[in-house]
């Protein structure tokens, strides 16, 4: 079916270069989201230096219609882990802890097994983790619409005294954890005797002025999940640090711009390789690199979660980024076209 565009112009700015160059990427952005399904709610920015241009589509009775999403609220998934990382990262730089300090010091228990794990192995996904706490699966079972809502401390403090496991053959590999997110960032909150959401205000959102980022909001759109309809936001507890903020692209413009300040020691820390996942591909603190070319690196991240896909990228050599917000579930089968809209946008930028 034919996708029609609306925008709505003024006369002087069709005579403006920089509305042609918006136009040019809105017809792109339709092109690559036409056969997504009505309800479908895109918002991207796109970065130069400290310019952001944003767009903002969505897809109502089989038309794509230009509107301003850029304040609009998305689940972002696992981007959290992106902001856990920051909060280890300013930690690190103010002299608070080590990265490779081990975490169970900072509990007040011993965990299963004698195990130990460190901050930056937590990090990184090198600890040997497994994905998720193994006593959460009757809660996925239970209720998958909302997987997470349920786990609380009290179960994570049993999962880590009674439970604990590692994937011996995983240990020292790139192994992708939500559990490793979780422990973090319920480290950083015990060592501090605060709340993890306490402290993220306190030394990341404020800091970058994000103040529409934050736990347990209410997003702009419902969600989409894979089969087309209506999705239950997803709501964390115990695991909020991999995965639970909602937040929007004019929000998170400015946590990229500030990636571009690199005299910012605590973002510079997140960018540092700690461990080489393939000869394509590393990761920092939180962010993935990509390739390893000291002249060119790209950073990203992603997040999806039963309703929404979101995908990050940005690089410090010529100061652009791009930001993709979605409703559309990770689980969709053309979820994939968030990531690739991402990095075809970012290479726009060159």
């Amino acid at each position: 079916m034919r996708i029609f565009i609306l925008i709505f112009l003024s006369v002087a700015s069709l005579n403006s270069i920089g509305q042609v160059k918006n136009d040019s990427l809105v017809s792109f952005i339709s092109s690559r989201i036409d056969s997504l399904p009505n309800g479908f709610a895109i918002s991207i920015a796109v970065i130069n230096n400290d310019e952001c241009n944003y767009i903002g589509l969505i897809k109502e009775n089989d038309q794509i219609i230009v509107k301003d999403l850029k304040d609009s609220l998305f689940e972002i998934g696992s981007l959290t882990k992106v902001f856990t990382s920051t909060l280890l990262a300013y930690e690190v730089v103010n002299n608070q802890l080590k990265l490779t300090q081990p975490i169970n010091k900072d509990f007040p228990f011993k965990f299963n097994d004698k195990i130990k794990l460190n901050y930056k192995n937590l990090a990184n996904h090198t600890s040997g983790l497994y994905r998720l706490p193994s006593n959460i699966l009757p809660l996925l079972l239970k209720n998958q619409d909302n997987p997470y809502k349920e786990y609380s401390y009290e179960l994570f403090d049993h999962y880590l005294q009674k439970e604990l496991q590692l994937s011996q053959s995983e240990i020292g590999k790139y192994s992708y954890s939500n559990l490793g997110a979780g422990l973090l960032a319920y480290g950083l909150s015990k060592r501090r005797g605060k709340t993890f959401e306490f402290l993220l205000n306190e030394h990341v959102f404020n800091q970058y002025n994000m103040s529409n980022t934050e736990f347990d909001n209410n997003t702009s759109f419902h969600g989409i999940n894979e089969v087309g309809e209506n999705a239950e936001n997803w709501q964390f507890d115990a695991l909020k640090g991999a995965g639970g903020l909602i937040s929007s692209t004019s929000d998170l413009s400015k946590f990229v711009v500030a990636q571009f300040d690199t005299s910012n020691c605590t973002l510079a820390l997140t960018r540092k390789v700690t461990h080489a996942i393939s000869d394509n591909m590393s990761i920092g603190l939180g962010w993935h690199i990509i390739p390893q070319k000291k002249s060119d690196l790209k950073y990203w991240h992603n997040g999806g979660t039963g309703g929404f896909t979101s995908s990050v990228s940005f690089r410090v050599t010529n100061q652009t980024g791009v930001i993709v917000l979605s409703n559309i579930s990770a689980l969709h089968k053309q979820s994939f076209i968030i990531d690739e809209l991402c990095f075809e946008l970012l290479d726009m930028q060159k």
